[in-house]
């Protein structure tokens, strides 16, 4: 499996910082149960349980979860963090209902059987509960280094995708957000990020 060959090659594969996006709008919400879909090590997941959040972290990668779990271990906060190794594409995801579904830069691919970021998104939300938030941040535009292939959307994109399954949600963000970014050589580039937060009606 892709994924899991590239956590296992490494200590580490990501920062451990929560994504950009989520303390910027999560920190003034009221803490629930949160659906991290495609948590990764669990930057996310455990930046919101330290702010009070319940938080199901779904990854494929075996490596991944186990990390995640012992971030959270490390912290005290292992009754909040719970980590599953499931296949979106395939396997059903977790009970909701869930205050927030969240996805960051779960992009799928060209590839037959690649992940579909939104019918996964499409999937969460049916999860969230009365008042509760779907969220994602995922490229619009791949800095000039970058040579995986996954797809890119615009927030527009994402909201006319997302709009049978969303029908009288509310749009609390929408935005095209760009930010420098250094390459894995140290090169400079630029991307931007589609960042969507819809809220369901209470």
């Amino acid at each position: 499996m892709q994924w899991e060959a590239r956590y296992a090659a490494v200590d580490r594969l990501w920062s451990g910082d929560p994504n950009d996006w989520l303390p910027e709008f999560a920190l003034g919400w009221e803490p629930g149960r949160a659906l991290d879909l495609g948590c990764g090590e669990g930057a996310d997941a455990v930046w919101l349980a330290e702010h009070g959040w319940d938080v199901t972290g779904l990854d494929l990668s075996a490596t991944a979860i186990a990390r995640m779990r012992a971030r959270a271990r490390d912290r005290g906060l292992a009754g909040r963090v719970h980590g599953l190794v499931l296949d979106a594409t395939r396997e059903r995801l977790p009970a909701g209902p869930f205050d927030l579904v969240a996805a960051f830069y779960v992009h799928g691919g060209p590839m037959p059987g690649s992940l579909e970021l939104v019918e996964l998104l499409t999937r969460g939300a049916v999860l969230a509960a009365p008042g509760g938030r779907v969220m994602t941040a995922v490229h619009c535009v791949n800095p000039p280094w970058h040579r995986h292939h996954a797809r890119t959307y615009t927030p527009a994109e994402l909201l006319a995708s997302l709009a049978g399954a969303t029908k009288g949600w509310q749009v609390e963000v929408a935005q095209e957000r760009w930010r420098e970014v250094p390459g894995p050589d140290g090169e400079a580039g630029r991307r931007s990020d589609a960042v969507v937060c819809l809220r369901r009606p209470v």
